[in-house]
């Protein structure tokens, strides 16, 4: 039997990680994991799926109370957090046993750092660059732009280092890293699903259904 092969991607603002991790999956046709599981969270946490929007991330990373939601209301940021980290534990390593999927976030390459079949990808490329992108995707100003690069850095590295006691970004927690700048989205799909194909034992069939995953808004993570 062929094993579930579960791709993990972690991405610095700017590098296009979701788009390229959205393709892959529609090029691999297998499951796609990104804001789905923040919906999953939602429902059993019976509050507005809103509530996880990026606008609600503070600067440490973690998801704000300030305008607290519902059930929400006698509980703490850290228990919030806690509590959000550990149904994404559950939801992740459920998928990991029942299909094969690229999952963006969420600390999954740490949650299935013990999972053999998983491959672990970090994207990163040059700060400049990743500048540039943020003026023409938002208008800001370079001052301004900089600054909003750094800071949607520090959100993800802030939530990943306080619950996995790991360096985020750091070579040693992934297979992979992976310049973005240095290689196209489409070279940087056909690598990862050569890897795929060898962590499955197989040659799978690629390219036949696509943008069963597009999302409404295309956002150059």
């Amino acid at each position: 039997m062929e094993p579930h092969v579960i791709i993990t991607i972690s991405r610095q603002y700017g590098t296009y990680g979701r788009e390229i991790g959205r393709q892959l999956a529609e090029y691999l046709d297998i499951g796609y994991y990104n804001k789905e599981i923040m919906k999953h969270i939602a429902q059993d946490m019976h509050i507005n799926p809103e509530f996880f929007s990026n606008e609600n991330v503070n600067d440490a990373g973690f998801f704000s109370v300030s305008n607290r939601h519902g059930s929400l209301i006698n509980m703490t940021e850290l228990s919030i957090n806690s509590q959000v980290f550990e149904k994404s534990c559950e939801l992740i390593r459920g998928i990991a046993e029942k299909e094969s999927a690229v999952i963006i976030g969420r600390c999954a390459d740490y949650i299935l750092r013990d999972n053999q079949h998983c491959i672990k990808v970090y994207f990163y490329n040059d700060v400049e660059e990743r500048i540039q992108l943020a003026i023409k995707e938002y208008e800001l100003a370079p001052k301004q732009a900089r600054k909003f690069v750094m800071r949607q850095d520090e959100r993800r590295s802030g939530f990943y280092e306080f619950y996995t006691n790991q360096i985020w970004g750091e070579p040693k927690n992934y297979d992979l890293m992976i310049n973005t700048s240095q290689m196209s989205k489409d070279e940087v799909i056909d690598l990862l699903a050569a890897v795929y194909d060898r962590k499955k034992g197989v040659t799978t069939l690629k390219g036949a259904f696509k943008d069963q995953y597009i999302e409404q808004r295309s956002m150059k993570e």
